[in-house]
C-alpha cells in the first residue's frame, strides 16, 4: 500500500472549514470524493490543520494511503481537473509508510491579511479584513499603529502560556506553545502578519491578530498588551480576527 502526500492549495469561502461534516461543504469532504473517483477507494486524508470555515491555505499538507499503481503527477492532474477552481493540487508524491501529514509536522507559518484604508476592496473582500481609518481631524488619515504593534508582536516570540490567546473552546491540555517569529509588514493598503510557531490552538492566530489590532488603533497600551499574556485569560484579550483574512502558508516537517 502507498502513502501519497498531497500540497493542497485552497480559498475556503465556500467551505465550511478543512474536516469533513455530513452534507456540508468541506475542503476534506470535497477532495476524498474526487479521490474515489479516480481510485475507486474511500480513503482516510489526514490534514496538517484543521482549518476553519473561511480560512484559507496556501500549502495545506495531508496524505492518504492507497492501493492505486497510477503515477503521482497523474494523481495530481486527475484531481485538479474534478476539484472545483477553489481547490488546487499543488503536488503529490510518494512518502515513507508512516508520514502522519498532521502528527509529525515540526511546525506551520500562517500568514493574516488586514486592508487598512478608508473603503473597502470588492476584489479583497473574502482574503482580507477590512479595518477603515480611524475617525481623526479633517484632513488627517489615521491607520493602525504599524510600530506600536510590531512592539507587541516582539512581547510574544518564545515559548510562553498562550492561556490569553486561545479558544474557550479549545480543548488542548495545556497552553504552552513556542512563536518562532511573527512579522508585521505594511505593504501600500495591507497590514501583513506573519507567525511561525511549532504549534497552535484553536483560534490562537485570529485572537493574537485582533489583539494586535486593538493595539494598533489604540484601544490599549503596550503595558496592557504585557498584562493581557501574563493574565492567561481569554477574556482579556482582543476579539478574534475574522476567518477571511488567515491563510495557512506553509507546514514544516
Amino acid at each position: 500500500m502507498r502513502n501519497i502526500k498531497l500540497l493542497i492549495e485552497y480559498e475556503g469561502t465556500n467551505y465550511v472549514g478543512w474536516q469533513e461534516q455530513q452534507g456540508l461543504p468541506t475542503i476534506q469532504g470535497t477532495i476524498k470524493v474526487a479521490i474515489k473517483k479516480i481510485t475507486g477507494e474511500d480513503v482516510k486524508l489526514r490534514g496538517a490543520s484543521r482549518t476553519d470555515a473561511g480560512v484559507h491555505a496556501i500549502s495545506q499538507a495531508a496524505n492518504f494511503k492507497t492501493n492505486t499503481t497510477i503515477k503521482t503527477i497523474s494523481i495530481q492532474r486527475a484531481l485538479n481537473s474534478l476539484l472545483p477552481s477553489d481547490i488546487v493540487i499543488k503536488d503529490a508524491q510518494d512518502v515513507d509508510d508512516d508520514f502522519d501529514s498532521r502528527l509529525i509536522a515540526k511546525g506551520k507559518t500562517y500568514t493574516y491579511i488586514i486592508l487598512n484604508r478608508s473603503y473597502p476592496s470588492a476584489i479583497h473582500r473574502n482574503t482580507s479584513w477590512f479595518i477603515p481609518y480611524k475617525p481623526v481631524p479633517a484632513g488627517f488619515k489615521q491607520g493602525l499603529d504599524i510600530d506600536l504593534m510590531k512592539k507587541g508582536a516582539e512581547l510574544l516570540i518564545g515559548e510562553k502560556d498562550f492561556s490569553s490567546f486561545r479558544a474557550a473552546a479549545c480543548s488542548s491540555e495545556h497552553a504552552i506553545r513556542e512563536i518562532v517569529s511573527l512579522s508585521i509588514v505594511k505593504e501600500n493598503d495591507f497590514v501583513i502578519i506573519e507567525v511561525k510557531g511549532n504549534a497552535f490552538m484553536m483560534h490562537m492566530v485570529r485572537i493574537i491578530v485582533g489583539t494586535l489590532v486593538d493595539l494598533g488603533r489604540v484601544r490599549i497600551t503596550l503595558e496592557d498588551f504585557k498584562n493581557i499574556i501574563e493574565a492567561r485569560d481569554r477574556t482579556k484579550a482582543g476579539r478574534t480576527a475574522p476567518p477571511h483574512g488567515l491563510f495557512l502558508k506553509e507546514v514544516e516537517y
